[in-house]
C-alpha cells in the first residue's frame, strides 16, 4: 500500500505555534504564580551554618522579618572537622531586590538566619532573616549569615519529659510532708490540726480588728480638726506659716547662691576656698613637722629606753645613780659642815666668829682707819705746800768755820 503524503497547510501551522505558545505562557504563568519561579528576577545567594538540618528540606521557605523573599536551594553536610555548632550548610536563593531598595542594604552583617518551625505540630523548618541595623556592614553575594535555632518541638518534648521527672522526684516527698501534716506532726502539721493555735489566731483578729477600730476614730478625730495632728492638717493659718518659712528658706537659699551673706560667700568666694586650701596645705605641712617631731621624740624615747645618751645613761646606769647618790651624801656632809660653821660665826667663836661679833675690834680697826685717814690727809697738805714752796723745804744752809 503506497504512502500517503499529507500537505501541511501554513494556516495548519501557524495554529501550531500559537498553541506552543500560549500553553508555554500557561507554564510561566503557574510557576510565577507560586512565587518561587521568575525568570526575569535576580537572584541573590545567602548562606547559613546549624548544628543539624532539623527539618529543613531543599525548596524550604525563606523569610525576612517574616516576609517570603525566596527559598532554600540546597542542604549540605559540611566537613566532619567543623565545629559542633557548624556542620550543616544552607544555601539561601533571595530577591535581590525587596520595595525597591537592594536586598544587601537590609541583610546587613549583623542579621541573624533563624532556623524555625512552619507549624507547631510538622517538623518541616524555614529559615527566617532578621533585619540589620546601622551598626551592621552591606553584605555581598554568598556573604555566611550568623545563626541561631528555635526550640523545636522535639527539644520541648524532651525538656517536658525531663521536668515531668523533676516533678515525680518531688512528689514523694511531698506526698511525706502531707502526709505528717495530716497527722500532725512538724510544724506544718500544728498549723493545720491544733486548735489552739486557731484560737490565738481568732483572737490576734479580732485584736486587730479593734486596733482598726481605734485607728478609724483617730483619722475621724484628725478630719475634724481635733488634736495636733488635726490642727496641722485643718488649720490654714499653720499651712500659711509653713509656706511663709518655705518662702524665707527660698529667699535665704537665692541670697546664699548669689553669694551674699557669709554663707553665701563661704559657697562661692574663690578667695576664701584659696585661703581655706591654703590654711589646709599649713596644716598639713604643720602635722608632716608634727609627725617628724613624734618621730624624732620616739626615737628619743626609745634611746632612753635603751640607755644610749647623757640622759639614758642617766635613767638606766645604776653606777651613774650610785656616783649621784654618793655626790649628793657628800653635799649633805659639807652642808652640815657649813651649817656648824655658821653657828659658830653666831656664837662670836674663832678669829671670824670676833670679827663679825666682837665690837671692840670693830671700834679699834675704825679707829685705825680715821688716824689712817688722817695721816692721809696731812701727807696730802704737806705734798701740796711742798709743790707749792719747794724751797722751803730744798733750803741748804752752808758754812764753813
Amino acid at each position: 500500500m503506497p504512502v500517503s503524503k499529507k500537505n501541511i497547510g501554513l494556516s495548519q501551522l501557524k495554529v501550531g505555534i500559537f498553541a506552543l505558545a500560549a500553553l508555554a505562557v500557561l507554564g510561566l504563568l503557574i510557576l510565577n504564580s507560586t512565587g518561587d519561579f521568575n525568570p526575569f528576577q535576580k537572584k541573590m545567594r545567602f548562606k547559613a551554618r546549624f548544628a543539624s538540618a532539623d527539618g529543613l528540606r531543599e525548596g524550604g521557605e525563606v523569610q525576612f522579618a517574616g516576609v517570603h523573599i525566596g527559598k532554600v536551594e540546597t542542604v549540605r553536610f559540611l566537613p566532619p572537622d567543623s565545629a559542633e555548632s557548624e556542620k550543616v550548610e544552607a544555601v539561601m536563593s533571595v530577591v535581590s531586590t525587596l520595595d525597591g531598595t537592594p536586598i544587601t542594604e537590609r541583610i546587613r552583617t549583623d542579621s541573624t538566619a533563624q532556623l524555625i518551625a512552619t507549624s507547631v505540630v510538622g517538623n518541616d523548618k524555614m529559615i527566617n532573616i532578621t533585619p540589620g541595623t546601622v551598626k551592621g556592614n552591606s553584605v555581598s553575594e554568598n556573604h555566611v549569615l550568623e545563626s541561631t535555632t528555635a526550640i523545636s518541638i522535639n527539644q520541648l518534648t524532651a525538656t517536658g519529659n525531663d521536668l515531668l521527672g523533676q516533678i515525680n522526684k518531688l512528689s514523694v516527698p511531698i506526698n511525706e510532708i502531707l502526709n505528717k501534716a495530716n497527722r500532725g506532726e512538724g510544724t506544718l502539721g500544728k498549723v493545720i490540726n491544733d486548735q489552739s493555735l486557731y484560737n490565738n489566731l481568732d483572737a490576734t483578729v479580732g485584736e486587730a480588728k479593734l486596733t482598726m477600730l481605734k485607728i478609724q476614730t483617730i483619722l475621724e478625730q484628725v478630719k475634724s480638726g481635733n488634736g495636733s495632728a488635726g490642727k496641722l492638717l485643718n488649720d490654714p493659718e499653720l499651712y500659711n506659716k509653713l509656706n511663709s518659712t518655705i518662702s524665707q528658706l527660698e529667699a535665704m537659699s537665692k541670697d546664699i547662691r548669689a553669694g551674699k551673706g557669709t554663707a553665701g560667700k563661704f559657697l562661692t568666694d574663690e578667695a576664701l576656698y584659696n585661703d581655706i586650701r591654703s590654711t589646709l596645705a599649713d596644716v598639713k605641712t604643720s602635722i608632716n613637722r608634727v609627725n617628724v617631731i613624734a618621730d624624732d621624740v620616739k626615737l628619743m624615747t626609745q634611746d632612753l629606753n635603751e640607755g644610749k645618751g647623757t640622759a639614758g645613761k642617766f635613767l638606766k646606769d645604776e653606777k651613774l645613780y650610785n656616783d649621784a647618790t654618793v655626790a649628793i651624801n657628800k653635799f649633805n656632809t659639807m652642808a652640815d659642815k657649813l651649817d656648824l660653821m655658821l653657828n659658830d660665826l653666831q656664837a662670836g667663836k674663832g678669829t671670824a666668829g670676833k670679827i663679825l661679833k666682837d665690837e671692840t675690834l670693830y671700834n679699834n680697826i675704825n679707829q685705825t682707819t680715821s688716824n689712817v685717814n688722817q695721816l692721809s690727809s696731812e701727807a696730802t697738805k704737806m705734798i701740796y705746800d711742798f709743790r707749792q714752796n719747794p724751797k722751803k723745804y730744798l733750803t741748804i744752809q752752808f758754812k764753813l768755820f
